[in-house]
């Protein structure tokens, strides 16, 4: 039981987190198979739901905004 990671401490639900390229993501939900997300443009939501598995090197590369 080592390795089982806790997302929700890794990732808060409603969080904004930005990528390196400068998108900035909301997570709507936080499990521990994926994070799904949208990206934020002028405060609304866009686009498609982004899946991202939290263990994943996008992830990792994720940067809360506080």
């Amino acid at each position: 039981m080592a390795n089982k990671i806790m997302i929700q401490h890794m990732f808060k639900k409603d969080g904004f987190y930005k990528e390196p390229d400068g998108k900035v993501l909301k997570v709507v939900v936080s499990e521990v198979w994926n994070l799904r997300c949208f990206e934020i443009v002028d405060g609304k939501l866009t686009g498609p739901m982004i899946k991202i598995h939290p263990e994943s090197d996008r992830a990792k590369a994720l940067v809360e905004v506080v």
